[in-house]
């Protein structure tokens, strides 16, 4: 019986595929922390080894509203902003530290809007993620240059390129290690 490779595997497609919602995608309506975990750990399912633990928990974003990483819920309620803001680092945290986060953050908050700032970063993760899955041509990515390249934009392109590739070396260790043949 011959097994299928992880590149042909149904979820190496899935990945490679993943659509990131966009600003105006997210829920518009203000959300309690176990709806917000909810949802966040929805949208970064796709990225957990089967038996991981979730990707957010409600003790991470009271650390990181603790240490100023996002703003403070108000009145225990989560706006767009924030869930835009917690899927990034829920994603860059697989391969920098909070407080490298936190400076990626700041810097998008005092560069471009929100919307403007979080639709970049999906739009680069997903190219990151088909060219990692994929297509396997990492110069495909280079040629899809943003509108304007900045020291900001090199950062956030570097780093989803770290984190599509961990990705990659994990699902494919585990695929290939844990899986049945199929």
């Amino acid at each position: 019986m011959k097994n299928i490779v992880f590149e042909e595997s149904e979820l190496s497609k899935k990945i490679a595929n993943y659509h990131l919602p966009r600003y105006d995608e997210l829920i518009k309506l203000d959300l309690f922390m176990n709806q917000l975990v909810d949802i966040l750990n929805e949208y970064l399912s796709v990225f957990l080894i089967p038996g991981e633990e979730k990707t957010v928990t409600p003790s991470m974003i009271n650390n990181y509203v603790f240490k100023h990483i996002i703003p403070a819920p108000l009145h225990k309620k989560y706006n767009r902003e924030q869930l835009a803001q917690l899927i990034v680092i829920g994603i860059l945290k697989q391969v920098l530290s909070i407080s490298d986060i936190g400076e990626i953050l700041r810097m998008q908050r005092e560069q471009y809007p929100t919307d403007i700032a979080f639709n970049y970063f999906c739009t680069e993760v997903e190219k990151a993620l088909k060219v990692t899955f994929e297509i396997r041509d990492f110069s495909e990515i280079e040629k899809t240059q943003p509108s304007k390249v900045t020291p900001l934009t090199k950062k956030v392109r570097s780093a989803v390129i770290s984190f599509a590739n961990k990705i990659y070396v994990k699902q494919s260790i585990y695929y290939e290690t844990k899986s049945l043949p199929q």
